[in-house]
Order: C-alpha cells, then sequence, then structure tokens
C-alpha cells in the first residue's frame, strides 16, 4: 500500500463530511490508499455519516471510535499505528484537499529523500493565507498572541518565508512510515499543542528536514480554539502542554 491518510475528528460532522468529498478522487484511483478516521468522542452522528458516505470505497476505510475525547497526540498515534501505508499523511478533519497537492507532496518525498516531513500553504476559503509555518513556539510568541491578537512577530513572517521553518502546524503533513520507525509517536503528554512543534524537532534531530511548500495548497477552516477564553479546559491543556514541551528541551524562547 502506497499512501495512509489519518483524520482526527470530534463533533464536525460538516467539515468531515466536506474533507471527505475532497478525498473521493484519491480513495478511488488506483494508487493503494487507506483512509483512517479516528474520532475522539463525536456525538453529533460523525460515524454513521461517513460510513453511509455516498462514493465511498468501504474497503479503503477504518473507522476507530474512542469513548472519550483523549487528545490530538493520542488520536493521531492510534491512527499511525494502524497505518499501513509506505507514506503517511495527517490531515485536520477541516481541510479540503486536492488530488493535485497529494500527488505533488508524494513526489517531493519521492525526489528529496533528506525530507522528514513535507506541507502545503494553507488558505482560508476565502484565499487568506495561514500562517502555517513556525518559528520555536516560545513564551514571548505565546504572550504576544495573547496581547497582541492578530499581529505577527518578526520570527514568524521569517518562518513562513523560510523553506526548511522550526515546524509547521498539524493539518496537513507528509512524511514516510520510516520517521515513525527512527523517532517514535507523537507524545501523548502533549494533549493540544505544541505536539506538532515536538514532532518536527525531533524529525530534524534525526537528521532529517522539514520542508514548507508553498507553490502547494489545500483549504483550511482554521479555528483557533484557545482563543476561546485563556482559562477554558482547552487552553489549560494547552499551557500544560506547552510547559511539558519547555521542560522537556530546558528553553523557553
Amino acid at each position: 500500500m502506497k499512501l495512509s491518510i489519518v483524520v482526527l475528528t470530534c463533533n464536525q460532522k460538516g467539515f468531515t463530511l466536506k474533507l471527505l468529498d475532497t478525498l473521493l478522487p484519491i480513495l478511488n484511483d488506483d494508487r493503494g490508499t487507506e483512509l483512517i478516521i479516528v474520532d475522539n468522542g463525536s456525538t453529533d452522528g460523525t460515524r454513521q455519516a461517513v460510513e453511509e458516505f455516498p462514493g465511498l470505497p468501504k474497503q479503503t476505510l477504518k473507522y476507530h471510535y474512542n469513548a472519550q475525547n483523549r487528545g490530538v497526540a493520542a488520536g493521531r498515534n492510534i491512527g499511525l499505528k494502524k497505518a499501513q501505508g509506505e507514506i503517511i499523511l495527517i490531515l485536520d478533519n477541516d481541510t479540503e484537499v486536492t488530488k493535485e497537492a497529494v500527488d505533488n507532496l508524494l513526489n517531493h518525498l519521492d525526489h528529496n529523500p533528506a525530507c522528514g516531513l513535507c506541507a502545503p500553504a494553507l488558505y482560508s476559503p476565502e484565499g487568506a493565507l495561514q500562517e502555517s509555518a513556525k518559528p520555536f513556539p516560545g513564551l514571548a510568541i505565546k504572550l504576544r498572541h495573547l496581547l497582541k491578537k492578530g499581529e505577527s512577530s518578526a520570527s514568524e513572517l521569517e518562518a513562513m518565508a523560510s523553506r526548511h521553518p522550526y515546524y509547521v502546524i498539524g493539518a496537513c503533513q507528509m512524511f514516510r512510515r520510516e520517521i515513525i520507525e527512527k523517532i517514535g509517536l507523537l507524545d501523548e503528554k502533549i494533549f493540544y499543542g505544541p505536539e506538532d512543534a515536538d514532532w518536527c524537532e525531533r524529525i530534524r534531530k534525526a537528521g532529517y528536514t522539514i520542508d514548507y511548500l508553498p507553490e502547494i495548497s489545500i483549504i483550511h477552516h482554521w479555528q483557533r480554539a484557545t482563543n476561546r477564553s485563556p482559562f477554558s479546559r482547552l487552553s489549560l491543556l494547552h499551557a500544560k502542554g506547552l510547559l511539558h514541551f519547555y521542560i522537556t528541551r530546558k528553553r523557553l524562547f
């Protein structure tokens, strides 16, 4: 099998079905692709809607349901453990892809053996570019986001201009199976962010590059969940994950 697509979802049936519609040309080609959906406790009928989705080749689908929300890293790890493909594509359920974009990501990996993980540019449906290539997620950047929402720092702009940023967000990441074999799975002590920064750093330390490819693009209906309230449960879990990330690296900035 060439490609495994891992999608994490939780109570976002509409987004998930929209993504599924864009995945059909990929799942129905002759490349050999499987779709693994990990459901972190949805109660909105997502599972039934996916399993009854018109045109979905049922032999390509693996659906795993968690009774409760286990977080991003633990949820994605379930999908990574089930993946059988030589290449793995992680997608947020609020993305929309094209066959051309997936083919171009695969082509980049095929022709760049030093690349450990690659990611496309992410655009909103209205055409706004998301800052998805990132610098080290230091405390100064996080505080700036709280105090000056919507204002980018110089280091963030520099990361977006770099072919090899510190990390790319987990909304869309493609890598070879050998990466998991060499560095292990995502750190499940991080419930929600910065598991993607940790993952990319470990890939770089293993001797690979992180490649941001702005010439390839997909749609991302991005939702800054931690912006709802700095004292929400998700925001506090995010802060806990950041603290773990800083402690393990002995670095704050």
